[in-house]
């Protein structure tokens, strides 16, 4: 990293007031910390990231008193080396920096056929960690069985089921099954229906000479394998609020409430049924004609829905939790078990072809598995469902999917709202730029929404590699986004200067009953955060944060607008680690 690099990164620290996930800077004057091999840890079992030694966060990321920098390079690299396993290669260099010198380690993210990284003198049960907010923490067991499953190609969908026997499939959904393969794959047109089974992995034979289904066989075609696994169905749930912490105490917690059971067919079917019986529909005029559109277009959903049933862990250790989906007032949640399996990164989702199967019978097995009442197959295969996921949004002007993978699950998020909506459209024209092209609009409004954007967010907009490239950098040059992090996993984020919202919906807030009266205009989450204080309470900018259901960055953006207009002032410096906020409390009392 150099001089500039460096600089521009600290600086953001120094706006922010604390590390950011991928950084962790720490003071090192009387030497290397004795948590930086957890951090060596959770960086490399994670995307990476890097470390700064010689800077104080205590005083404002300052430089350290009695740094010495080529003793803790040196010193750096020996931990890399000697105290973890595997040993991390990390770039490691001295940095000249303000009237001194910092030492920069950028700790790549370890070969998935390696991890995890652990502290040598812990052992990998205790001594494998990954990254939480700014901080880490220890892997749990099944996360560690999450990275030794994705050292190879997993097979707990070829697991024997002993208790069950060929009478637990459904012979109709067998049928079909055999129809379409004969017809479709010239290797199954002379064999018996019972050597296509044992080819496709539906059944198999057992130690004792009996042919019993596989998991594969009872999830794809089975009567009921809910009587074998209760949990591997799915849930879905109708919420009130845009948080469960929300929903009103003397109303229902949920508007609709169901399980689905079944073979994984039968589920992707009756949960698409219920979710758009739960969507509004509104009229769009198209050119002559009028078109009715669910507020969620409803091939994205199945698209997000079957890769749940498919891509979900089947291991032992998950097999007791189900697949969620929730509908809130503002997105749809679908949530599985299990992260990306294989070298697949968030990053990479939504290229054409861009696919690891962790259940790779299972999802062989549902290109041929058809839709109850229907020539449909469950899915392609082919790696477009999520690319076809982000098409139908795109058609129809909706924000993209949020993805957010970890260890133990993936989640997709559909944002309700429409990218450029009239309000984001006056927040950008707010800002007083001109000349700004589409994609930077649409990168500003994702940023906008609290949701970090990368070269690939804007590819998947529609540009190509080096457009976005050319989109985010200008961004930076007018000063209204900053950067993230480095080389492969660079994110871009809101500048902490710029207002948070648009000059639409604005509220003024009145301590006596919090409604829109006199006083500085707000916007809604400023008046909300605003209504935090009114009972006389101190809180800091994570508890704001948790009230509101925002990242912490900004719901500090927000407390720094409310600062500026003179309602809340802050109880110590921005780099203090006391710092809250309180009300101001005027001379005649309000």
């Amino acid at each position: 990293m150099d001089h500039d690099s460096i600089t521009d990164l600290v600086a953001m620290l120094r706006r922010r007031g604390t590390d950011i996930t991928d950084v962790e800077v720490k003071a090192a004057g009387g030497g290397l910390p004795k948590s930086l091999p957890e951090t060596i840890s959770a960086f490399s079992n994670d995307l990476g990231g890097t470390i700064i030694l010689g800077l104080a966060e205590r005083t404002g990321f300052g430089l350290a008193d009695g740094f010495d920098a080529a003793k803790m390079r040196d010193d750096l690299a020996s931990m890399c080396a000697d105290s973890m396993s595997p040993p991390i290669r990390a770039s490691i260099e001295m940095v000249d920096f303000e009237d001194g010198q910092v030492v920069v380690a950028d700790v790549p993210a370890l070969n998935p056929q390696l991890k995890p990284c652990f502290v040598k003198t812990k052992g990998e049960y205790a001594g494998s960690y990954t990254r939480g907010g700014d901080g880490d923490r220890r892997l749990t067991d099944y996360e560690i069985a999450q990275l030794h499953a994705n050292r190879g190609q997993p097979r707990d969908d070829q697991d024997l089921i002993l208790e069950s026997t060929v009478a637990d499939l459904d012979t109709s959904l067998v049928a079909a099954l055999l129809r379409r393969v004969k017809e479709r794959r010239p290797s199954f047109v002379d064999v018996s229906d019972e050597q296509a089974l044992r080819r496709l992995k539906v059944v198999a034979v057992a130690p004792d000479g009996r042919l019993v289904p596989t998991l594969t066989g009872l999830l794809a075609v089975g009567t009921y394998p809910q009587q074998f696994f209760p949990q591997l169905n799915v849930t879905f749930v109708v919420v009130p609020a845009t948080r469960m912490d929300l929903i009103p105490a003397d109303g229902p917690r949920f508007l609709d409430n169901r399980s689905f059971e079944g073979p994984i067919p039968v589920i992707v079917q009756d949960a698409l049924r219920a979710i758009t019986r739960n969507m509004t529909v509104s009229s769009h005029i198209e050119g002559a004609g009028r078109e009715d559109r669910y507020e969620y277009p409803v091939e994205a959903v199945r698209e997000a829905v079957v890769n749940a049933v498919m891509h979900r862990d089947y291991g032992s250790l998950a097999r007791g939790t189900q697949v969620q989906i929730e509908m809130y007032q503002d997105r749809l949640v679908v949530r599985s078990p299990g992260g990306i399996f294989g070298p697949i990164t968030t990053e990479d989702l939504g290229d054409e072809g861009a696919t690891s199967s962790r259940n790779q019978y299972l999802a062989r097995l549902l290109e041929d598995v058809e839709l109850p009442g229907s020539q449909r197959p469950v899915c392609e295969n082919r790696g477009s469902g999520i690319p076809s996921m982000i098409q139908a949004l795109r058609r129809v002007g909706m924000t993209t999917p949020k993805f957010d993978s970890s260890l133990n699950r993936f989640q997709v998020a559909f944002p309700k709202h429409a990218l450029l909506d009239a309000g984001t459209h006056e927040w950008i024209a707010g800002l007083g730029q001109g000349g700004l092209s589409d994609a930077q609009c649409m990168a500003l409004a994702l940023m906008r929404d609290d949701r970090p954007v990368s070269n690939q967010s804007l590819r998947l907009l529609g540009l190509e590699r080096h457009e976005a490239t050319a989109a985010l950098t200008d961004l930076v040059a007018r000063d209204l986004v900053v950067k993230q992090g480095g080389r492969r996993y660079a994110q871009y984020v809101l500048a902490d200067h710029l207002p948070p919202s648009s000059s639409q919906a604005k509220f003024s807030f009145d301590e006596e009953d919090s409604a829109p009266e006199r006083g500085p205009e707000l916007s809604e989450r400023e008046a909300q955060i605003a209504a935090l204080f009114t009972d006389g309470s101190v809180l800091t900018s994570e508890q704001v944060a948790q009230a509101v259901g925002l990242k912490r960055p900004m719901a500090t953006r927000h407390l720094n607008s409310l600062i500026g207009v003179g309602i809340v002032e802050a109880t110590a410096p921005a780099r203090s680690t006391s710092r809250a906020y309180r009300r101001i409390i005027k001379r005649d009392g309000t």
